[in-house]
């Protein structure tokens, strides 16, 4: 009698279990889905934010050209309804064969979609810098690449150009507070952390060009 109801039970543990097993084996693949679905977003958010971005800034051109022959204010063309910036002007890098749209602010949402313009130095075209910061390991991980000499070319929203070239790169402590910057000159200024294969935002150093107006 004992030998039968331990069998009994040891058939009834092992039909009990059998769900168990088969809910963790569930569990484990919705969530291995989830985090794919989530590893997959990631760059798909990153693409589509470019693509978003580009095109506010191909409207903000079109805009322009109709605002000027209509006599009309101009109006900022967010990237998205809900978007706190808006495209301000277009970098490119001649020997690189690279182009950046960069926004208005440099907050940490706006550096996260793409090099921003840090007021008050993010003016076009005025006496003051014009001053752009980007993160080491995203829009700006190319500034390693770009030599003494390169010529850079500014596009603004009024459609006007001005080509500038590189005349000085510094690495600078951040925590003296002092960067090498005239307030005085028209020159660009491109900001971001340093060294370029440093992990987290706790680089103390910066990494900074600065270009002239040619």
């Amino acid at each position: 009698m004992n030998s039968l109801a331990e069998q009994s039970n040891k058939t009834a543990n092992k039909t009990s279990s059998k769900p168990r097993r088969m809910l963790l084996a569930w569990g484990l693949l919705i969530i291995g889905m989830l985090l794919s679905i989530q590893a997959s977003w990631l760059p798909a958010k990153a693409w589509l934010s470019q693509q978003l971005i580009q095109h506010s800034w191909q409207q903000a051109m079109a805009t322009q050209a109709n605002t000027v022959s209509a006599n009309y204010p101009q109006t900022a063309s967010k990237p998205w309804p809900w978007a706190d910036t808006f495209p301000i002007a277009e970098l490119a890098f001649q020997r690189l064969d690279k182009s950046l749209v960069v926004l208005n602010g440099g907050d940490p949402t706006t550096l996260a979609f793409s090099a921003g313009a840090i007021a008050p130095f993010n003016q076009t075209n005025g006496t003051k810098p014009f001053v752009v910061a980007g993160h080491r390991d995203s829009h700006f991980s190319f500034l390693k690449e770009v030599a003494m000499k390169d010529i850079i070319s500014l596009t603004d929203t009024q459609g006007r150009d001005q080509l500038y070239q590189v005349e000085r790169i510094d690495i600078v402590d951040a925590a003296s507070g002092q960067l090498p910057l005239l307030a005085d000159e028209s020159n660009l200024v491109l900001i971001t952390c340093y060294p370029f294969e440093g992990i987290g935002n706790d680089a103390n150093e910066r990494y900074v060009i600065t270009a002239r107006p040619i």
